[in-house]
């Protein structure tokens, strides 16, 4: 397991905006108070869940977290994708380009996904 650093301060920082305690930043993941003070002093590495759900609550990208970019706001993963211009392209599967149909299959579906996405994103409370 390679070692990363800086995701400690990033915790607390993003902690205290919201004035929480340890004890409460420790419940948004389900683990013991002591095991949350290991994340913030770097003693104990979160696992992937463990950071998206902080990301999700604290509406930031692992990335942030992580100390891989600056950008503090979470994008929608769809944000800025046009599935129009999923036709505008020459997609292939395996090797053999796609005709219309299948794109259009392929964009009726990414839609859907789309939509059913943001009706989760609505729906969802941690805590």
């Amino acid at each position: 397991m390679s070692t990363i650093i800086g995701y400690g301060e990033k915790l607390r920082g993003l902690r205290l905006e919201k004035n929480l305690t340890m004890d409460d930043a420790a419940k948004i993941v389900n683990v013991a108070k002591s095991t949350y003070a290991g994340y913030e002093s770097e003693f104990r590495q979160p696992s992937l869940e463990k950071m998206t759900l902080f990301a999700h609550y604290y509406n930031v990208s692992v990335d942030y977290i992580l100390c891989l970019t600056d950008q503090k706001e979470r994008k929608d993963r769809f944000e800025g994708f046009n599935t129009k211009n999923l036709l505008a392209g020459e997609l292939h599967w395996d090797g053999v380009p796609l005709n219309e149909e299948e794109l259009n299959h392929i964009n009726q579906f990414l839609k859907a996904v789309e939509e059913r996405s943001k009706k989760n994103q609505t729906g969802k409370k941690f805590g």
